[in-house]
């Protein structure tokens, strides 16, 4: 009789598994939702306090009332709502980010995103403006779409990719100095974190330019909603670009921080969908297939460890 390799039963739902909890069960407990999927207290104020203390609370509280914080607060609503929408696509990948670990540092994604969305955007603005004023947009501003893909892929693709990487670039010689290994997929969600505090940042020059655009033409809005519908979708694309590159790295540490090339390669591959979805704004089509393609690499990465443990399962 073969018996299967597995010493333990999850104690949820008794599936075989190495460890306490089934992936499974585990994602259920560690997301946003968690206190949806767990056996909750019978006393009432034990109830109460399990609600008041759960993510799902917190979570969806503070961001359904942000807009009424930011306006009680006298921020300006610009800046405040170009950090509530990339904060909008946090708390989309936060499941994804809890599905493939037990314990997710909260203050390591806010100190990517703060850091990206001061240092690593002000580096983009300070290169990609050496870029112009050296003749760049010979090719950015092309009407052909090959010379203005081109433009955009080496001018603002290479550049931008590379500042949201600063920080995790730290995090990986940090961790090479104190002998740390970390999973290509811990790289790949701070990597989420630094894009979306990137988007944040750049997103508010966006707004303002649309809105001086209306006052200057004496529009409809039509600046301003055109830059709104921007800040909403980028965050994703900044996130899922930096993701797909600290993955890279993270492959690098984790061969013994060999095989660099997994890590250019990645950075290229970011890098081209970047330029490629910029240049291609004005034709809708190839940008959604470039939406779509970068998607598919991401997930492909984010999955592929779980895909991994399946194959190598007896």
């Amino acid at each position: 009789m073969n018996l299967p390799p597995y010493r333990h039963q999850c104690e949820n739902c008794g599936a075989p598994v190495e460890e306490v909890l089934c992936e499974s069960c585990r994602n259920r407990q560690n997301g946003l939702f968690a206190v949806a999927n767990r056996p909750l207290p019978k006393n009432s104020m034990l109830y109460v306090l399990t609600i008041l203390k759960s993510r799902l609370f917190w979570g969806l509280f503070i961001f359904a009332t942000a807009p009424i914080l930011l306006a009680d607060a006298r921020l300006n609503v610009v800046d405040g709502m170009m950090v509530y929408f990339s904060l909008f696509w946090f708390f989309i990948f936060q499941p994804l980010m809890a599905s493939e670990f037990r314990i997710r540092s909260i203050l390591l994604d806010m100190g990517a995103y703060i850091f990206t969305g001061t240092v690593g955007v002000f580096f983009a603005l300070f290169v990609e403006s050496f870029w112009i004023s050296h003749g760049a947009n010979l090719l950015l501003n092309s009407h052909v779409l090959a010379l203005s893909a081109v433009g955009y892929i080496l001018f603002i693709g290479l550049t931008e990719e590379f500042a949201k990487q600063i920080v995790i670039l730290l995090i990986f010689w940090f961790n090479r100095v104190k002998k740390k290994v970390w999973s290509p997929l811990s790289y790949m969600m701070v990597g989420i974190s630094s894009g979306l505090g990137f988007s944040a940042v750049e997103n508010i020059s966006y707004v303002q330019h649309g809105i001086a655009f209306d006052v200057l033409y004496h529009g409809a809005g039509l600046g301003t909603i055109t830059a709104l519908s921007r800040a909403l979708y980028t965050p994703f694309l900044h996130a899922i670009w930096a993701g797909i590159v600290a993955y890279g790295l993270g492959v690098v540490a984790q061969h013994g921080y060999r095989d660099w090339h997994l890590a250019v390669g990645a950075y290229l591959v970011a890098a081209v969908f970047h330029g490629i979805y910029d240049a291609s704004l004005s034709y809708g089509d190839m940008s959604i297939i470039d939406v779509a393609l970068s998607y598919l690499v991401f997930l492909t990465l984010l999955l592929n460890s779980r895909r991994r443990r399946l194959v190598d399962t007896p």
